[in-house]
């Protein structure tokens, strides 16, 4: 199975961990002034009229106190709403090639309304394919991304034993249907994870003896809600 990555990776969850709230321009701005940070992860949805926005949730109660679903609201609808909701073309306009990106699609349907492909798009129009891996729970989007790309941008299946997650996607057994490039477990199931033949990208790691101990035991990406902490561990 060929090798995504030649070395531990360090990135930062939604650009958390030096300022600004999750998944806005202000927090992925920072994270461009950080020489030990080599990527941020980041959500990505799809509004009602198709444009690609950078959000965790598919409701925006937690972060704004107004219960509306993003794929529902037209994206100038969604802006009334939470103004700092920016859009995946200004994430890469402001950050460029200067970190790695982990994209990850969010999906509650196999019925996705061309979000791959407008991902796919994007990520070209920008010359970020070397910089980009593409990652979901969903093991379908995943596979559809990864056929329309030629398998040209690595993909990355994510699963958790959270309730929320379907039980028969709970133990990273989507990677049969995604064929994924490597698998991003939850930490609680990265040493499991490690028996694999696939390499091992794990969320979210804050702790520091913890992550000292899953990049000895060969975990090769942590994603960290606190990179800064974590940083001198990945002085190679």
């Amino acid at each position: 199975m060929k090798k995504v990555f030649s070395r531990p990776h360090l990135y930062s969850h939604r650009g958390l961990g030096y300022g600004g709230k999750e998944n806005t321009l202000a927090s992925f701005s920072s994270c461009l002034h950080q020489d030990h940070l080599d990527g941020m992860e980041l959500d990505v949805q799809q509004t009602a009229d198709g444009k690609l926005v950078v959000i965790h949730d598919f409701n925006l109660k937690r972060v704004t106190g107004t219960d509306a679903e993003v794929s529902e609201l037209s994206y100038a609808e969604l802006k009334t709403i939470y103004a700092e909701l920016p859009l995946l073309d200004e994430v890469f306009s402001l950050c460029r090639d200067t970190l790695l990106y982990d994209l990850e699609i969010k999906s509650e349907t196999i019925h996705t309304l061309g979000l791959e492909e407008r991902l796919l798009k994007m990520i070209t129009s920008h010359h970020l394919a070397k910089k980009v891996v593409v990652s979901s729970f969903n093991p379908v989007s995943l596979l559809r991304f990864k056929r329309l790309s030629g398998a040209q941008i690595p993909t990355a299946l994510i699963y958790s034993s959270d309730a929320s997650v379907p039980r028969v996607l709970q133990h990273g057994l989507g990677r049969y249907v995604a064929r994924p490039s490597y698998l991003k477990p939850e930490q609680a199931q990265a040493g499991q994870a490690l028996k694999t033949a696939y390499q091992i990208c794990t969320w979210t790691v804050d702790d520091v003896q913890a992550a000292q101990h899953l990049i000895k035991a060969g975990v090769m990406g942590i994603i960290s809600n606190t990179p800064g902490e974590l940083a001198h561990l990945f002085n190679f």
